[in-house]
């Protein structure tokens, strides 16, 4: 029997082996007279990394996983696969060997106190979320992919607001704007800044699209209305930030960085309602019917998925800690057990996609029957 999702979100607030429990972003150490020291601007970096990863795999992990919400999921990395089945199954397996490496990878880097090169960690922490929340999305659509083509199951409606993706959008600008709130003066370096800009805009620009879209499409005038109004304030108030981003550019002072730090919040405060408003259960359509047997197998796949991204947070976790305390030998501990962990989850989720056989023209038209080497 398949563990419940409760119980998976539950494994993502403890720790792996090391004795330890997470309440939230707050960790609370087994000896609290423990005093961890920062080494370095470079390891301080590291462990913003490990956070702002963290962060992100664990919000898109309760979008797409916990939920269990039974409908397709769209965005631009996985818009080559939705209608194929074998081609996101390949993804999926191509993406768990990488995340495999990936892992490996960092747990050698840390083997050694003496050779611990933190930006090497860093980029190995990006791109290991970036291949999670792939994996995530991919995981969350082949699941529906199988679901609905079990016998007596129909698929998902479309409403005028895709979920997912103004959702995404929304964590895009509420990370964005954390790192912001976050930073040192001296973090704010010109790159920085464009990579942040960039960031905010090309996720204003899909919350303005959906709603635009949603807008010609809503039947009560009033929504219509209410659409613009959302688009406008988030615009005009993104217009502040990226306005006062340039100031700072120009004249990089304390008093400039307390100008991007003021209009973080109205950014955050107008995205966060902007979504709010758009995905009511008027606009979102409905999830796909889904059958006993459909759900089962539904939770089969995001359940495994699920021990994955706990492998991947929690390994964010251990070298966050060893970044702030960098001679305990038991955070190299909790990274090698990540891995152990991982590899895993990774055999169960390839034996239960494997077990799924459907026929790509089905994925277009979502008629025949899935067929499994499983029993049900």
């Amino acid at each position: 029997m398949h563990m419940d999702m409760w119980t998976l979100c539950s494994n993502l607030l403890v720790d792996i082996g090391g004795g330890r429990v997470f309440k939230g972003d707050q960790l609370i150490p087994q000896n609290p007279m423990h005093q961890m020291v920062m080494p370095t601007d470079s390891a301080r970096g590291v462990a913003m990394t490990c956070d702002r990863c963290h962060s992100k795999m664990q919000s898109i992990a309760e979008l797409l996983l916990i939920s269990c919400d039974a409908r397709p999921v769209s965005s631009e990395d996985l818009s080559p696969f939705t209608k194929s089945y074998s081609r996101c199954r390949d993804e999926i397996l191509d993406i768990l060997r990488r995340l495999s490496n990936l892992m490996k990878d960092v747990a050698s880097q840390v083997s050694s106190v003496a050779a611990v090169h933190w930006h090497d960690i860093s980029n190995c922490i990006q791109d290991m979320s970036d291949f999670v929340i792939r994996l995530v999305e991919c995981c969350g659509h082949i699941a529906y992919l199988i679901a609905i083509d079990f016998p007596d199951c129909s698929p998902s409606q479309a409403g005028i607001i895709d979920r997912y993706k103004i959702c995404r959008a929304n964590l895009d600008i509420k990370i964005s704007c954390t790192r912001l709130k976050r930073s040192r003066l001296h973090d704010l370096h010109s790159q920085f800044l464009v990579d942040i800009c960039s960031n905010i805009s090309q996720a204003l620009s899909i919350m303005t699209d959906v709603c635009r879209t949603a807008g010609e499409n809503a039947s009560d005038s009033s929504d219509q209305e209410q659409f613009k109004l959302c688009v406008k304030s988030v615009t005009s108030s993104t217009s502040c930030l990226i306005a006062s981003i340039k100031c700072f550019k120009s004249h990089p002072n304390s008093g400039h960085l307390g100008r991007i730090v003021a209009f973080c919040d109205p950014v955050m405060t107008a995205s966060h309602a902007l979504v709010t408003f758009t995905t009511e259960d008027g606009f979102i359509g409905k999830p796909a019917h889904l059958t006993a047997d459909a759900k089962e197998s539904q939770k089969s796949i995001l359940g495994a998925c699920m021990s994955i991204v706990s492998a991947n947070v929690q390994t964010c976790r251990s070298v966050r800690d060893l970044a702030y305390d960098v001679m305990n030998a038991r955070h190299r501990e909790r990274i090698a057990l990540c891995t152990e962990s991982m590899d895993r989850a990774s055999s169960q989720l390839q034996d239960i996609i494997m077990s799924y056989s459907i026929d790509d023209a089905s994925s277009d038209t979502t008629s025949s029957t899935v067929s499994s080497t499983s029993s049900r």
